[in-house]
């Protein structure tokens, strides 16, 4: 029997001018499309910074039964944001997000999964802020933001949230994020069904996506923080993102994360302190990063 896979959805508007046409709106509205069609109710985390100018779009999600959380006030990576700022911006973005929701607003997803030993002092900050769970690490080598070595199942921070990572597979030599959106547009859907047949009845899956992904004619132009080859990959097979959602929304579907993460025992699950370093392979320290700047 295939396992449930939790949808999310990341709404983020990464144009680098205001002078770009604006086409978040429209996609956005078209992923909601889709998840209405399919009687899902999703994980849609928010920029803060797009929720204070399009503010319907957050109403909207709510209204339709969507758990609503924050992505951040702005899509920036975390090892680039200084701490007292962070606590501020992001404690101003939560309580707009749950004034425009009418929603606690318990999860954040760090942009980028940008959740990474350069940025572990985010951790204990989030638990002050009021979130109760946290989805922003991948737990294996990235070629942008990764943090090998940390457990692959839901775990608690040391003095923090819960966590849940983002689920990996292990295919030859590789762990990939085999739920997310460029592997979903990129990789044949062999690799996704592989992954799910891997999957432990322990595991809390989910997918993720983004309202660009779905945006086959928007122009080329480069992503910050990500370097001009990784910004490449973020415009192959866009036309194909919104058949693969399909088949995953067509497939059992699990309980937004905030529900998932309610249910759980936080008694039980193991924990892990942010502070101490990860025991990393020769692979892993090479491949980590190192798309960043290329």
């Amino acid at each position: 029997m295939t396992p449930a896979v939790t949808m999310t959805l990341d709404v983020e508007d990464l144009r680098p001018s205001a002078e770009l046409p604006e086409r978040v709106v429209a996609m956005t509205h078209l992923v909601l499309d889709l998840f209405a069609e399919h009687g899902v109710k999703a994980s849609v985390f928010v920029v803060g910074e797009l929720a204070d100018r399009r503010p319907a779009l957050v109403r909207r999600a709510a209204a339709e039964g969507h758990e609503i959380g924050l992505h951040a006030h702005a899509h920036l990576p975390l090892p680039t944001l200084d701490p007292d700022a962070f606590v501020s911006l992001t404690g101003d973005a939560r309580a707009r997000l749950q004034d425009l929701s009418q929603q606690s607003v318990d999860g954040f997803r760090a942009p980028m999964m940008s959740l990474v030993p350069a940025s572990a002092w985010v951790v204990p900050l989030l638990s002050d802020l009021g979130f109760s769970y946290s989805s922003s690490v991948l737990p294996g080598p990235s070629p942008l933001y990764g943090w090998p070595g940390l457990p692959r199942r839901v775990f608690r921070w040391a003095d923090g949230p819960i966590e849940f990572p983002c689920p990996l597979v292990r295919v030859p030599g590789l762990d990939i994020p085999y739920l997310g959106g460029t592997y979903l547009r990129l990789l044949p859907d062999a690799v996704r069904r592989f992954g799910l047949r891997r999957a432990h009845s322990d595991e809390a899956l989910w997918a993720y996506c983004h309202p660009w992904e779905f945006d086959p004619d928007e122009a080329y132009h480069p992503h910050d923080f990500i370097g001009n080859l990784a910004s490449r990959v973020a415009w192959l097979r866009r036309s194909r993102m919104e058949r693969r959602v399909r088949k995953v929304l067509g497939e059992p579907v699990g309980p937004p994360l905030g529900e998932i993460a309610d249910s759980l025992d936080r008694s039980r699950l193991p924990v892990v302190d942010p502070s101490a370093p990860q025991s990393l392979g020769a692979l892993a320290r090479w491949a980590n990063g190192r798309l960043r700047q290329r």
